[in-house]
């Protein structure tokens, strides 16, 4: 067993992690910095490891329009992240019977910024866009809100610049499943990995996203104070990538990010890459609900190896993926034959915590000193890479404004703002047993067996429940 002792312990190298990471390499040059993750970076099964992200500030709530505006210009002016950002455009339709579009466009004027996005009828689709919605059937739902300026970045590559200029920067990465936290005398210390080490710091920092229930619950089971209870679960959804030709490239250079949250659809479609790979996603999460019998409580638990959530040969490709998919490409493209003909050369399960009101933690942990908590990024929190460290750095020194402890304090009242409603519309539904089992057949959970995770040990175990259903909200 192993010792080592720095001033600020990372655990996670995703968005929050790396950003965190960098930010504090900057602002705090002197300091030691540890930023731990199960792989060598970027960790090849985390939600920010993707091939693409949207990147926009295109909001109603006018807490993160204005937020969204901040990062978008870190994303055109920064030479760190400008180059992984592609300004495509991007549309949304809805069918709320009150525009999405008008209100973010009244928090632009609002705020005093330059835009340029615009509201159009539905029809309009037939023609814009080089006609590539032509086929899509958009008669039922409410206007089209459409902005140039929004678009996406290069995800994995983002990520991986970022952790790789913090480490640059003097921050010591280390590739380390994570056991437990330590805790003495109600502080919490450090952490012990599963091979053994041990790491203590001044200042420990969990930025581990859908594994933060149970890492809380392995580390003090009989703790309450500890546990994540209703703050967030672990929820995934469906992507599937698919490889395309030249002449399909040629034909879908104009797409936009296309977020289509209609009754049946409910899912979106990303430009293509450049290395010529198209991107969809069914914007219906599931959980894997599993009783952790040490606390006694039935938590959320993801798979803890890329097996158990990529796909990249055909003959492995669950039918409840490629159901899940197909119903986004029928959605948005229609009856558009060479559309439906497109074959996935991949899938995989994003994987994200998602909180009730779907603001983040970045906050103190007010009942276990020396713990700080960065993450729940609630499917939507990847695009504020550029700019979520800084704000947790001024949360670790006291200076986060009072607007924004309110927002990602760790006991908050979800009435003091946020994207939802309770109950969050996004709030999962569905069990993975359902999806694995093809849909809404058979609800039996596979048996992943036990054995030791990335977090600790995982038992999953017996038969699925859940209803059918989810409703896509304003995420990513």
């Amino acid at each position: 067993m192993s010792t080592s002792q720095v001033d600020y312990l990372i655990v996670g190298a995703g968005v929050f992690g790396a950003s965190t990471a960098l930010h504090l390499s900057k602002q705090k040059p002197s300091a030691s910095i540890l930023l731990i993750d199960r792989t060598p970076f970027p960790c090849p099964i985390a939600a920010s490891h993707d091939i693409n992200k949207a990147v926009r500030a295109d909001y109603t709530d006018i807490f993160y329009c204005k937020l969204g505006i901040q990062t978008l210009e870190r994303w055109k002016n920064d030479p760190l992240f400008a180059k992984y950002f592609h300004q495509s455009g991007m549309i949304t339709i809805k069918t709320d019977v009150e525009s999405l579009g008008r209100r973010i466009i009244d928090n632009f004027k609002e705020l005093n910024v330059h835009y340029e996005a615009e509201v159009f009828d539905p029809v309009e689709m037939k023609t814009r866009f080089d006609c590539l919605f032509a086929s899509g059937d958009f008669s039922h739902t409410g206007e089209v809100y459409h902005n140039p300026l929004s678009g996406w970045a290069e995800a994995a590559r983002a990520l991986e610049a970022t952790t790789q200029t913090a480490v640059d920067n003097g921050v010591r990465y280390v590739a380390a499943s994570i056991s437990t936290l330590l805790m003495d005398a109600g502080r919490c210390t450090g952490v012990r990995t599963t091979d053994g080490q041990i790491f203590t710091a001044n200042h420990v920092i969990l930025s581990t996203g859908a594994n933060t229930a149970k890492l809380h619950a392995d580390s003090a089971p009989k703790n309450p104070e500890l546990q994540v209870g209703h703050r967030m679960t672990a929820a995934a959804v469906c992507e599937s990538a698919t490889n395309m030709n030249e002449e399909q490239r040629k034909k879908y250079k104009s797409m936009p990010v296309f977020v289509f949250d209609d009754d049946f659809t409910q899912g979106e479609t990303m430009p293509i890459t450049p290395d010529g790979q198209l991107k969809f996603i069914r914007d219906v999460p599931w959980k894997n609900t599993v009783r952790h019998h040490e606390s006694g409580q039935a938590i959320s638990i993801p798979p803890t190896t890329a097996s158990e959530s990529q796909w990249t040969a055909p003959e492995t490709f669950p039918a409840g993926l490629r159901e899940e998919i197909s119903i986004v490409v029928k959605g948005i493209f229609g009856a558009e034959e060479e559309a439906l003909q497109l074959t996935p050369n991949s899938f995989r399960m994003c994987w994200d915590a998602l909180t009730p009101d779907n603001n983040f933690y970045i906050t103190p942990h007010p009942r276990i000193p020396h713990l700080f908590i960065a993450t729940g990024g609630s499917f939507h929190g990847w695009k504020f890479l550029p700019v979520l460290g800084e704000y947790v750095v001024r949360m670790l020194d006291g200076e986060l404004s009072a607007e924004k402890r309110g927002r990602w304090a760790w006991d908050r009242k979800c009435e003091c703002g946020g994207l939802y409603p309770t109950p969050n519309p996004l709030e999962p539904r569905r069990e993975l047993a359902e999806i694995l089992g093809g849909g809404r057949g058979e609800r039996v959970r596979f048996i992943w067996g036990v054995g030791p995770s990335p977090w600790g040990f995982i038992v999953l175990f017996g038969k699925g429940w859940g209803s059918e259903g989810g409703r896509n909200g304003e995420k990513r």
